[in-house]
């Protein structure tokens, strides 16, 4: 998970998402049944890009580059709409992250207030997190404290951060990292820079 800054909600969105999530709670409360819908004032394209923009097209949780080419641009409640305490914050700036299909559909509607996200104030990887360059794992830091390595525990469990493949592509990343033209490839060209960024 790599750390980024969270830009003001866009004045449209400011203008409407709580309005948006008390129709959306209220639908919900009626029938369980009702399925969620992006409203033309949430200007979903637009939306979706401002978010995709704050983590350089990178999925916030795992970050996974290429999106739209190697995987859908998703959008990720990070507090599940599904849920009745969350159902007003369905269309909440601050709640909506750009997501990979891997780890939407890893997380479905899971949620742990420990869970982590990069924008939050003072996250840093190293805080966390460790990584493993000869596995591709991502392990808790055995350095931090025992509340940051059960967050870190946390978010690698609910959104599947050591499956098999996503291991292996991080090593793979890594070769192609250490073989770039560092004057036309960048770090923000390559997946899990977290993963590359002291390697």
């Amino acid at each position: 998970m790599y750390a980024f800054h969270r830009s003001q909600c866009p004045d449209y969105l400011a203008e409407c998402w709580e309005r948006l999530g008390r129709h959306y709670e209220a639908q919900k409360l009626h029938n369980q049944r009702y399925r969620f819908k992006w409203f033309s004032g949430f200007r979903y394209a637009t939306t979706k890009q401002k978010l995709y923009d704050m983590t350089q097209g990178h999925c916030a949780f795992c970050d996974g580059g290429c999106l739209g080419a190697e995987s859908r641009m998703t959008l990720e409640h990070f507090k599940p709409k599904s849920r009745r305490q969350f159902y007003r914050l369905a269309y909440q700036w601050e709640n909506l992250y750009p997501c990979c299909d891997t780890c939407q559909s890893q997380k479905k509607d899971g949620y742990d207030a420990a869970l982590l996200v990069g924008d939050q104030p003072g996250y840093a990887f190293i805080d966390y997190f460790w990584v493993n360059y000869v596995t591709g794992e991502l392990q808790p830091n055995p350095l931090s404290a025992p509340e940051n390595q059960r967050r870190a525990e946390v978010t690698i469990a609910i959104y599947g951060l050591n499956l098999d493949v996503r291991k292996i592509s991080r090593k793979r990343e890594l070769r192609h990292f250490h073989h770039r033209d560092g004057s036309l490839e960048f770090i923000d060209d390559f997946s899990y820079r977290y993963f590359l960024i002291d390697a």
